[in-house]
């Protein structure tokens, strides 16, 4: 549904705050976990944070149609992490088998496995 994001640029080993908005469309029986991933130009990971929606205390199962909910994470960047410009990968998937939701856009198609939000740039 949308997104804050506190900083498009950051420091090597600095941290991305970032809140979620997600709408649920209808009920769930699944519990899924959210990927908050900050990427390279080639899809390399240097930032990452996997954790159910609201660290465990919102799980999608209980999420009622219509409701939205606020999410956030803190996404550390390695401090080994050359500068540059990257780019902010997230979606959710099944923790038991690691499958992925699909996105699904506005005419029922699906466009992929994961939602790119921004680019953020790090600097020394």
């Amino acid at each position: 549904m949308g997104y804050d994001l506190d900083a498009t640029e950051l420091k090597v080993g600095g941290t991305l705050s970032l809140t979620l908005y997600w709408k649920a469309l209808g009920e769930m029986d699944t519990s899924y976990t959210v990927f908050v991933h900050i990427l390279d130009g080639e899809n390399r990971i240097w930032g990452q944070r996997d954790s159910p929606p609201g660290d465990g205390t919102l799980p999608t199962t209980g999420w009622l149609p219509g409701e939205v909910i606020a999410d956030h994470y803190d996404v550390s960047i390695q401090p080994d992490a050359p500068p540059g410009l990257y780019v902010i990968e997230i979606g959710m998937y099944q923790a038991e088998t690691g499958q992925r939701l699909p996105i699904i856009n506005r005419k029922g198609q699906v466009v992929g496995d994961r939602v790119l939000l921004g680019e953020v740039t790090v600097q020394r």
